[in-house]
């Protein structure tokens, strides 16, 4: 319970009235701050039992389904059964997944009537995110006091990987060479079968599918169908934010996606979540079902307060790849630390794979690097800045020695520069 404006202002009158009695010989003067008092507090008594009776409500009116690093619109809908109107002022307290304004909130529900009251709600985390209870507090009838009123909500919203937003556009390779327009995904037809759910649009033949009143879809003896893995680092270094979101939500984000554009071109895709033991896995397949399964699996992980061992997570990947395939390992590369790990897990992996590996360059390091010294302490940070980064850079050097592709690039590139190196290494069939 806290005092309102008109209790503070009773509450100093009769302080008033109380100093006035002692200096007073008068009787009546002496009675008058006791009635005042009296008065404050039965309305304060009356106000509390008011306020346990009141019957108000809550609902969250927004999306049963977020997506990471999306803004989504929301509403707070009160809901008064009562036959006085009631104001009430709430904190919109949110699950650990979400993120919003935290300022205090003023709303008044009419008698026997429901107000809305809008926000904007940031998704962070994936996963199911349970509301809390909200923080809230009743303006008592007589607007003596605030009543703590806490309201319970029993809505739940689930956090889900990012989708691509756009549609795909064929890129050009850097080097300026043109790749030569195929049919389908190879050259040579093999046979007609049945549409799968999940086949390319391009490859339905829509003669035969008029004549035999089916989709029917091409397959071509030179089908190009590569098994491609994405490995997660969701070790400790991935709880590290990387603008909105923090490593393992931007990687979740890069998978999903990824997935998506992979299986566009009738590749099968595959999934290793690691920390210091491999978190989940997932078989390579092929389409819409592909996709579907992995944004689930990645939907129920988080980051794991461990260290990562990308040893377990390549013995791992060479049981669930068969063949030769496309690994894309999305990892911390500025953590010299696990530098003699990674190494361990490139020479386990390739070959007979090839692996991409892909991470975030944060330039704020590089920015203290060069930052100009104003006090004494500014030159050992620029030092330890310096060195961080030169050993950042033989890390990234050392792998590309051992024959993978380094992508460090920041936050907001790190995606398209990894959907052009799967398109560049396609094209050039080095998979």
């Amino acid at each position: 319970m806290h005092l309102a404006r008109r209790a503070y202002f009773l509450a100093l009158l009769t302080a008033v009235l109380l100093i006035d009695a002692i200096w007073s010989d008068e009787r009546d003067v002496a009675l008058l701050w006791r009635v005042v008092a009296l008065l404050l507090l039965a309305g304060l008594a009356l106000e509390g039992l008011l306020a346990r009776r009141a019957r108000l409500s809550v609902r969250l009116a927004t999306a049963p389904r977020a997506y990471l690093g999306q803004s989504q619109p929301a509403a707070f809908v009160f809901e008064n059964g009562g036959r006085r109107a009631r104001t009430l002022e709430y904190a919109p307290a949110v699950p650990p997944g979400f993120e919003t304004c935290a300022q205090v909130r003023r709303v008044t529900a009419p008698a026997r009537g429901t107000v809305r009251d809008s926000l904007t709600l940031l998704a962070v985390r994936l996963g199911r995110q349970q509301w809390p209870p909200l923080p809230a507090r009743l303006l008592g009838p007589l607007r003596l006091a605030w009543w703590n009123a806490p309201l319970q909500l029993a809505e739940a919203v689930v956090v889900a990987p990012d989708t691509l937003r756009t549609a795909l556009r064929p890129r050009g390779m850097a080097g300026g060479a043109r790749p030569r327009r195929v049919a389908g995904a190879g050259a040579e037809l093999h046979q007609l079968r049945a549409y799968v759910r999940g086949d390319p649009l391009a490859r339905i033949d829509w003669k035969a599918t008029a004549r035999a009143g089916a989709l029917v879809t091409r397959e071509f003896s030179e089908d190009q169908h590569l098994d491609i893995l994405v490995a997660i680092d969701a070790g400790r270094f991935s709880s590290v934010h990387a603008g909105k979101l923090d490593r393992f939500g931007l990687y979740a984000n890069l998978a999903a996606r990824f997935a998506q554009l992979v299986t566009q071109h009738d590749d099968r895709i595959a999934l290793v979540v690691y920390a210091e033991r491999p978190l989940a896995t997932l078989a390579p397949a092929r389409g819409l079902a592909a996709v579907t399964r992995l944004r689930r699996t990645l939907e129920q992980l988080s980051v794991q307060r461990a260290e990562s061992d990308p040893t377990a997570a390549a013995v791992c990947i060479r049981g669930l790849l068969r063949h030769r395939g496309l690994i894309v390992l999305l990892t911390d590369l500025d953590d010299a630390s696990v530098a003699d790990q990674l190494a361990r897990a490139m020479r386990l992996l390739a070959p007979p794979h090839l692996v991409v590996v892909a991470g975030v360059h944060s330039g704020e390091i590089g920015e203290l690097a060069q930052r100009e010294a104003h006090a004494w302490l500014d030159p050992w940070i620029a030092l330890a800045a310096t060195e961080h980064e030169m050993r950042a850079a033989a890390q990234r050097s050392f792998l590309r020695h051992l024959g993978a592709p380094v992508i460090a690039a920041p936050a907001a590139r790190l995606e398209a520069a990894v959907f052009a190196q799967y398109e560049s290494l396609r094209r050039s069939r080095r998979v």
